[in-house]
């Protein structure tokens, strides 16, 4: 891995860990903020990730570039194996790892609205795929204190 992934993978996490120690909370499932979450999903996602959150095809396989499709964010792909944080700074950054192409949202959407789609994304998880990312964005936020 070349030094430009290193660095990113490094801010990624200094991010997510940042985030984790700043106002750490659960996301509201508020029935405003899950609206508010669906039109801005479908504002700054969809185009990429899908209407029904399902993706580009071959989302595993890189493309000639070596850069990967978008992946799924409903229970197919891997969003809910990430905390909070973590997603969170990807949206704000966009994907920092040399292979993503996704672009940075940070300079087009705050915090709250931030939060707004990931409440929306969420709720296309079963219980499993939330219990799992429930503990995994806990265990982030125990280990950031």
């Amino acid at each position: 891995m070349n030094s430009l992934g290193i660095a990113s993978i490094v801010m990624t996490v200094g991010m997510a860990l940042t985030l984790a120690a700043c106002g750490a909370r659960e996301l509201s499932a508020d029935p405003e903020v899950l609206a508010t979450g669906k039109a801005l999903y479908m504002q700054h996602c969809a185009t990429c990730h899908g209407a029904n959150l399902e993706g580009q095809p071959n989302w595993k396989v890189p493309d000639a570039n070596g850069v990967y499709p978008a992946p799924p964010h409903n229970r197919e792909g891997h969003t809910w194996h990430h905390p909070d944080s973590v997603l969170l700074a990807i949206i704000a950054q966009g994907g920092t790892m040399p292979n993503s192409g996704m672009p940075a949202f940070g300079d087009k959407l705050n915090p709250d609205e931030m939060e707004a789609i990931l409440v929306y994304i969420k709720s296309f998880w079963g219980q499993e795929e939330l219990e799992f990312q429930r503990e995994v964005t806990q265990s982030m936020q125990e280990q950031s204190n």
